[in-house]
């Protein structure tokens, strides 16, 4: 029997997360032998690949591994490459699937054969509750194609020539795909019932190292998106445009302040203003690494 939807996860050293992950895929209402799971461990070291190994399942998986950590976009392509259902689903390694996650997506490609389906992704930051939808403002993206939750036909997938692998940090490969489906005519479906819950930890002021090198990644990726899709949309979406670039330099002549509000808060959860000082010097982190990038260019 053919497959009809293939489960696309990457991930890199995040074994404890991904473990739950898949223990939640392997609950779904759906006939395990009509879908299967395509990982792509991207070159992990904390034994990932030997944990899927261990874990037990109903339905098809397959353990892809890339020796070097090489990025999103080559390792999607990878597990597109590979995958065998008619369907192609993408989630991360840090989002658990509702029991409903796979049904409802199948059904909207019943409904409409030319879509991009995105369903809901609902944000939790703790993990010991019992798993509620209920709405937060983080849960509002406007994105075509969204690779939290987000699925479409993998024919178009080949056909709009698969994710491209210029991009090889953090950041906007999946919008740079999303403009090259909607180039085929493909139209967004939004099925606020294909619930996935996405975990992401509060922000510790410990955490600020790792959230600019993260920033200076995505800076460098943004003006490569910018690069192949040079229009208002990219701008504004990146935040590439002058107007953007006057207000992070305004709001910069705060920088030792915030800096010394970040480093008080140590290792406790953010909030306040605290938070509102890391997502300022993560931002200018993001902005001079544009800078640097759009100089070289």
């Amino acid at each position: 029997m053919s497959i009809k939807i293939s489960i696309q996860i990457c991930s890199y050293n995040r074994k404890a997360l991904l473990k739950r992950c898949l223990e939640a895929l392997f609950k779904v209402d759906f006939p395990p032998e009509d879908y299967e799971l395509v990982l792509v461990d991207d070159g992990s070291t904390d034994g990932t690949s030997d944990m899927v190994k261990e874990l037990a399942h109903e339905c098809q998986v397959k353990c892809l591994r890339q020796e070097k950590n090489a990025g999103l976009s080559k390792a999607r392509n990878l597990g597109i490459r590979n995958a065998e259902g008619e369907v192609v689903l993408f989630i991360d390694d840090d989002t658990f699937a509702d029991a409903n996650l796979l049904k409802e997506h199948w059904a909207a490609h019943q409904a409409d054969q030319r879509s991009v389906v995105n369903g809901w992704v609902n944000h939790i930051d703790n993990l010991d509750k019992e798993l509620i939808p209920k709405f937060k403002i983080a849960d509002i993206s406007t994105s075509f194609f969204w690779t939290s939750n987000v699925s479409v036909r993998r024919r178009f997938l080949l056909e709009a020539g698969l994710f491209d692998e210029d991009f090889t940090e953090y950041g906007w490969e999946d919008l740079e795909l999303g403009h090259r489906l909607k180039d085929l005519g493909l139209v967004k479906k939004f099925i606020p019932k294909a619930i996935v819950y996405h975990y992401k930890t509060r922000w510790k002021g410990t955490d600020l190292p790792r959230l600019c090198r993260q920033a200076q990644s995505s800076g460098r990726s943004a003006v490569i998106y910018l690069r192949k899709r040079p229009f208002l949309r990219t701008r504004m979406s990146t935040g590439i445009f002058f107007a953007r670039f006057v207000w992070n330099d305004i709001l910069r002549i705060g920088k030792p302040f915030y800096t010394k509000v970040v480093k008080k808060a140590g290792d406790k959860p953010l909030h306040g203003l605290p938070l509102l000082c890391t997502r300022l010097l993560v931002s200018f982190e993001y902005f001079d690494s544009v800078r640097t990038s759009l100089r070289a260019s």
